[in-house]
């Protein structure tokens, strides 16, 4: 009786564990994903949306996001130009890193994706105009991403400008309503990323050298729009 039970519980957590896996295209080398961030601050909200990245987490990085978030593609990037207002809302940008993490009906899925911010991340208050800095900041980052696919590599390094929002004054979408989310004020969200990878950052972290294939040197606006 207690192998059957024993038998049970095993093959229980496999099922979990394969449920829990379908939305994360890598774990660490105990086969186990690192703990994430705590989006508990300006700060920690954006490092949560690296590790979504680093560990193609697209739950996680689900709930970097507002319900009212935007995309805003770098001025001149011509990527831009298949969206309207040259933008992407939430469930768009979902699926376009959905098909980069795991592929989509044109394009192979990321066999490697390492991304770097500052090693600080230093918010300040939100300049745009309206916004209350007790509940928006505003935080700039050099960017460092190499992404990797069976046949090609691509190098995106610039900076990126998040526009963040206290949990108790964003808008919490609906899909993580059902997940039991609620206005929070220990808790912030990207309410608005702006691309701004046609600049070329200094003193820039660089990625681990990469491999056999060359890097196509694109904006981030582009390589999503391309998984679009």
């Amino acid at each position: 009786m207690k192998s059957i039970l024993t038998a049970t519980l095993v093959a229980t957590a496999l099922v979990a564990l394969a449920g829990c896996s379908e939305r994360h295209g890598v774990t660490g080398p105990d086969g186990l994903l690192p703990p994430p961030p705590d989006p508990v601050s300006p700060q920690a909200v954006v490092r949560l949306f690296e590790w979504s990245w680093n560990y193609r987490s697209l739950d996680h990085l689900a709930e970097t996001l507002s319900g009212d978030f935007r995309f805003v593609f770098a001025q001149g990037d011509s990527a831009g130009n298949q969206f309207r207002d040259h933008s992407m809302d939430r469930q768009q940008l979902l699926d376009c890193a959905g098909h980069l993490f795991f592929g989509s009906a044109t394009e192979p899925p990321a066999t490697s994706i390492v991304l770097h911010f500052d090693p600080t991340l230093r918010p300040v208050d939100d300049s745009r105009p309206g916004r209350n800095p007790r509940w928006h900041k505003e935080i700039v980052t050099s960017v460092d991403l190499d992404v990797r696919t069976e046949l090609k590599g691509y190098r995106i390094t610039g900076y990126a400008r998040f526009f963040v929002v206290r949990g108790d004054s964003a808008l919490i979408p609906p899909d993580l309503v059902a997940r039991g989310f609620h206005p929070d004020a220990t808790r912030w969200y990207i309410q608005q990323w702006n691309d701004e990878t046609l600049v070329v950052p200094t003193g820039v972290p660089r990625a681990p050298a990469a491999r056999a294939l060359p890097a196509n040197h694109v904006t981030w606006g582009k390589l999503l729009a391309l998984y679009r």
